[in-house]
């Protein structure tokens, strides 16, 4: 019988950690993976499919893709009538009667290694088989799961691995569904390093830990971190979601040891009004977790991704600009404006007429308003999330960004008068060039030899560039000295890092990332 576990994933470089779970725990040789992309045609990933002859698919299905798989399911159906059709995760998890109307024949609620393997079990002995499976009250053993990349790498080896060494969350977070789950169970240490001694021997290029909360076990966490500074491959990048308050100077003094680039941690701050933080459940010391996010930004070896929810509950506008402001502060680099989605099963959705939310019918079910901000408040904010993401998170405007921060009365104003800008001037109707992007915000920071030199700068930063725009050629006294493939000098009239006057030569090098080599 041909049994296909099929994953849809966000992104080619991401990979299915549910897929290679659920075939490790199944064995090899009776399921097989297939991975598609939700960029991917619809017809393709069909043609493909069909061309497999499965007798089983089985989709795993998130919010990202669930439109997709429930299309797929469908046209399927029509064209091959047999084929059973078995669904599984999250998104499916909850509320999923429709699904059976829509030509799915299975559904996997809940944890799936288990119930899964005795559904294959069934099809390959011609048992009968349920229309719902559920886990059992004793949920597996993460030890009991073999290493999901046990028969090795293949094609995966420069893409991003996901890897869990502990399962649920110390958290319960009513906008997650983390919070329909109860206790964290964690895998045994031994097993742990072993696998990550598969990582780091292949040198993948990054492991992202889908731990909820890494460091809620502090010596787990303690353990793993010594361990990957101890054996670093000089390669390898491991990313972890972490809780900042409950980092400490032990935890701290650890970080301080690794290299450069080994880690990067992404902190679910998501507000800083402590009501609506209480209000769902999250428990967070504010001035603590702040404070060890400055800890962590000073040590300057770990990259920082900071995450803010936009609409929940007693989070007005004023409170989230509140909220934005002091996450800013700590210059993080990257913060990402999310807004809240519904989840099916989540504590926020059982409520949402409490707190008068609308919120769109189609995953990922993301709020239109609520009793707090309404739909223009919410909108205006997307247009401030896209300048964020397109000149902070993109990294490529950092001395012109921090400039225009001291201009503004805070950084939020920033944004906001840039998105503002962006909107007169109709350029989101606009596909725009990477070096347009930088004639834009010469406008719009009032022109000048200052922004000329800012903008300049932070282009070299980006990449050894022999041309520039007339914006900045109009201000040349100096050409670039001592061009190479690999480095380039350039005169500036500015000190770009504290904007005072004065002649210096800069001296870049591209060797792999651009760096300073005589910071002035």
């Amino acid at each position: 019988m041909n049994i296909i576990l099929v994953a849809i994933n966000a992104k080619f470089i991401h990979s299915s950690l549910a897929c290679y779970s659920l075939q490790a725990y199944v064995g090899k040789d009776k399921v097989s993976v297939k991975e598609f992309t939700v960029n991917q045609q619809e017809d393709m990933i069909i043609s493909e499919l069909y061309g497999l002859r499965p007798d089983v698919l089985a989709f795993s299905c998130y919010i990202w893709n669930i439109e997709m798989v429930m299309s797929i399911v469908r046209t399927f159906k029509k064209i091959v009538p047999d084929v059973v059709i078995v669904v599984g995760g999250p998104e499916v998890s909850y509320e999923y009667a429709d699904l059976y109307v829509q030509g799915v024949d299975i559904v996997v609620a809940g944890e799936g290694e288990r119930a899964f393997k005795e559904l294959v079990d069934n099809f390959l002995s011609g048992q009968p088989v349920p229309s719902i499976y559920r886990p059992e009250e004793d949920a597996v053993a993460l030890r009991d799961i073999p290493f999901p990349y046990l028969n090795g790498f293949g094609g995966l080896k420069n893409r991003i691995l996901y890897y869990e060494s502990s399962r649920g969350c110390a958290n319960r977070c009513g906008y997650c569904l983390a919070s329909t789950t109860r206790g964290v169970r964690f895998l045994p240490m031994e097993r742990v390093k072993s696998d990550l001694c598969a990582f780091l021997s292949a040198k993948v290029r990054q492991v992202k830990f889908v731990d909820r909360t890494f460091n809620c076990k502090k010596l787990h966490a303690m353990d793993i971190w010594t361990f990957l500074i101890e054996n670093d491959n000089g390669v390898s990048n491991f990313h972890f979601e972490i809780a900042g308050e409950m980092m400490d100077d032990e935890m701290i003094a650890i970080i301080r040891k690794a290299r450069k680039g080994l880690f990067q941690f992404e902190i679910g701050v998501q507000s800083t009004n402590g009501k609506s933080l209480a209000e769902v459940y999250r428990k967070s010391d504010i001035c603590k977790l702040m404070e060890n996010i400055r800890k962590l930004k000073a040590i300057g070896n770990t990259h920082l991704h900071l995450d803010l929810i936009v609409g929940l509950p007693y989070e007005s506008h004023a409170s989230f600009v509140k909220s934005f402001n002091d996450v800013m502060a700590a210059r993080p680099h990257q913060l990402q404006v999310g807004f809240l989605k519904m989840l099916k099963g989540s504590g926020l959705r059982k409520d949402a007429a409490k707190y008068g939310y609308k919120f769109k019918d189609n995953a990922p079910y993301e709020i239109l308003e609520n009793n707090f901000m309404d739909f223009k408040t919410i909108n205006k904010l997307k247009k401030i999330e896209h300048m964020v993401e397109l000149f902070y998170n993109s990294g490529g405007f950092q001395r012109y960004v921090e400039y225009m921060f001291r201009q503004f009365d805070t950084p939020y104003d920033f944004f906001d008068a840039l998105a503002g800008y962006w909107g007169r001037h109709r350029y989101h109707l606009i596909a725009h060039k990477k070096s347009a992007l930088y004639t834009i915000l010469f406008e719009f920071g009032g022109k000048g030899r200052l922004v000329s030199e800012l903008l300049k700068f932070d282009m070299l930063m980006r990449e050894n560039l022999r041309t520039f725009p007339e914006w900045i050629t109009a201000y040349y006294r100096y050409d670039a000295k001592r061009m190479t493939k690999t480095t380039a000098t350039h005169t500036f009239e500015y000190d770009v890092f504290t904007y005072k006057n004065g002649e210096n030569e800069v001296t870049f090098d591209y060797t792999i990332h651009a760096k300073i080599l005589n910071k002035p």
